[in-house]
């Protein structure tokens, strides 16, 4: 007999916006991508890059951004956790808001 999946095990589909505006910008998006495939997470469409001011300081040199389209079973907590941890392993440092 076939185990029927449960809710909190299907896969999801959503949908995650990177950009960089330091260093090698689109060499930065394509280590993100990576580093959510390594965490089991499945890029299954991706947008064409787009350039866009900073902001709220438009002196700051400029975003490269993608949004991509993802499959995961992780909850959206569970997500959110390793998005913040691939931020940090490839040196995103989070300024204090003003």
């Amino acid at each position: 007999m076939k185990k029927q999946d449960t809710l909190e095990n299907q896969v999801k589909q959503s949908y995650l916006a990177i950009g960089s505006n330091l260093g090698n910008k689109i060499t930065n998006i394509h280590m993100a991508m990576s580093e959510l495939e390594k965490n089991k997470i499945k890029i299954t469409k991706v947008s064409s890059h787009y350039s866009s001011k900073s902001w709220p300081n438009p002196l700051m040199p400029n975003f490269i951004n993608i949004v991509i389209k993802i499959e995961t079973i992780l909850k959206p907590l569970e997500l959110l956790k390793i998005c913040n941890f691939i931020e940090l392993k490839l040196g995103r440092v989070r300024s204090k808001k003003k």
